[in-house]
């Protein structure tokens, strides 16, 4: 409709903590915009003019709001050099970690975005999608985490078994997987990109509320600290069940929270005046097997999550998977750009 606001302007008066005409609309479309492109993933994972080609075919298909640069959680340990098995249909996993040793940790050094590994992938979809789309869409990076990086440098069994048994070398590989994602973070901004910060090896379906204290929180605080020298807004994602952790994600200093396994209720409750929230339908949803009603279930989200006082992005609790039917998320698009605030702008 005519005077309609576009995604890059609704996102910014979210951001500013003002209410848009609704919340944006930004189910998680990472390695699925290859399907929608018709590519296989090795292509998409290595290729950063493939991902952008692919990301805007899937954003013009679908309409969401808000383009992607994603490959796998394994992005930044790769690079520092660990092995990963890229797969044509499924996304890439740890081969080889390059620790195997503790003596091993003081040889590694953060890497280069614009030299090592696929880190030059990011920065070219970036400069792509930038250029193409940035006057009307946010682009954002999905940055590893230290925590979840560390797992992909010694293996996760050593991660946790170290934050028991070698708690200094566990934080010795956090502390250098924190310098390669500050690395990372800013030559992706510097390209054009908001970050998005992904911990999936943080969530409390993996480690306990003190490991998460103990060892992945310092270091998201650091990371979060560093990217506010920006002046913008840090999103942080955590898949599976963050329940008991809801409290501490506040002090991460985290802006938006995009979150899984979470009553959105209970996020709302919990973090909503200091928090965005972003959240949470159940990525099984959107598969030919599920049953769930995408309409009723984006309802009722909606209804919960449009009170957050801080404001709210309706999104996907994980990655829209790769098998997803198309009109099911076809369907979580379109009803969610039928909300609408009810108050006017602060």
């Amino acid at each position: 409709m005519a005077g309609e606001m576009n995604p890059r302007e609704r996102w910014g008066l979210l951001l500013m903590d003002e209410f848009p005409d609704r919340p944006p609309v930004y189910p998680l479309v990472t390695s699925y915009a290859a399907t929608v492109y018709g590519c296989d993933l090795i292509q998409y994972c290595t290729n950063g003019a493939t991902l952008a080609e692919a990301q805007l075919t899937a954003q013009r298909e679908y309409g969401h709001e808000g383009l992607s640069v994603f490959t796998d959680v394994g992005i930044i340990a790769e690079a520092m050099g660990s092995k990963y098995l890229l797969r044509d249909f499924e996304v890439p996993i740890i081969d080889r970690p390059v620790i195997s040793d503790y003596s091993q940790i003081d040889s590694l050094k953060p890497p280069d975005p614009g030299s090592n590994g696929r880190l030059p992938v990011y920065l070219e979809a970036i400069d792509k999608l930038f250029s193409t789309a940035g006057d009307v869409l946010p682009v954002f990076a999905f940055i590893p985490c230290p925590f979840t990086t560390a797992a992909g440098l010694c293996g996760v069994e050593n991660l946790l078994m170290n934050t028991i048994t070698a708690p200094e070398a566990a934080h010795q590989l956090l502390d250098v997987s924190l310098q390669a994602a500050i690395r990372l973070s800013d030559e992706c901004i510097l390209a054009g990109a908001l970050p998005v910060l992904v911990d999936p090896l943080a969530s409390g379906s993996v480690i306990s509320r003190k490991t998460f204290s103990e060892f992945a929180l310092p270091d998201l605080r650091r990371l979060i600290s560093h990217l506010h020298r920006y002046d913008l807004d840090v999103v942080l994602h955590i898949c599976g069940d963050t329940s008991m952790l809801v409290d501490l994600i506040a002090e991460t200093g985290t802006d938006l929270f995009s979150f899984d396994k979470l009553n959105i209720v209970d996020a709302v409750n919990s973090i909503g005046d200091k928090i965005r929230l972003v959240g949470n339908l159940p990525t099984n949803g959107l598969l030919e097997s599920s049953e769930l009603s995408i309409e009723e279930i984006c309802q009722d989200t909606l209804e919960k999550g449009i009170s957050n006082p801080k404001g709210f992005v309706l999104s996907t609790g994980c990655e829209v998977p790769l098998r997803s039917v198309p009109e099911k998320l076809h369907a979580f698009i379109n009803q969610g750009k039928t909300a609408r605030y009810e108050k006017s702008p602060m």
